[in-house]
């Protein structure tokens, strides 16, 4: 064993690694970029998240369904668009915080100004649409309801965080 310890560290030292004459020639590979097409899904995003601003915004003039949550120091803010018509987009809000969280449903017109939700300190902070509008729909603790509850109202996200379901 002490013989090839010497012999093993006297390989490594002269480069047991094959020369590039042995290698056969390789060229580099241009990265490829993704195009609109290799989505299956080729509508945009309703949802978008300005970090260094502070500020979550949702277009309504995207079309519906879709959901996301943005994870929070402390907590989260779903998002879901669920229907539009007659120039209006319905939507669902949710701000759950410590596990603590409120379903909002929401009916705003179709706007080309996004509506904006600001967040301050990892708290949701204020809201470009008027809350006193929405109708509170389900309201609870992530970590005190029961698990059939729990459920009921939130579906699993890749993300983390609560998904405001149907």
């Amino acid at each position: 064993m002490n013989r090839s310890i010497p012999l093993l560290v006297l390989m490594l030292a002269s480069g047991c690694v094959p020369s590039a004459e042995v290698l056969p020639e390789t060229k580099p590979v241009a990265p490829r970029t993704a195009s609109v097409t290799d989505s299956p899904q080729s509508v945009p995003s309703a949802f978008a998240f300005d970090q260094q601003a502070g500020i979550i915004s949702l277009d309504t003039q995207i079309p519906p369904a879709q959901k996301t949550t943005f994870p929070l120091g402390l907590g989260s803010i779903g998002l879901e668009t669920l229907s539009a018509q007659d120039g209006h987009l319905t939507f669902r809000y949710t701000p759950e915080v410590e596990g603590g969280y409120t379903i909002y449903e929401c009916t705003v017109p179709i706007s080309s100004t996004p509506l904006t939700i600001d967040v301050h300190l990892d708290f949701p902070s204020e809201t470009s649409f008027d809350l006193s509008k929405c109708e509170v729909i389900h309201g609870g603790n992530l970590l005190l309801d029961p698990p059939e509850v729990t459920e009921k109202w939130f579906a699993p996200n890749r993300r983390g965080g609560p998904v405001a379901s149907q």
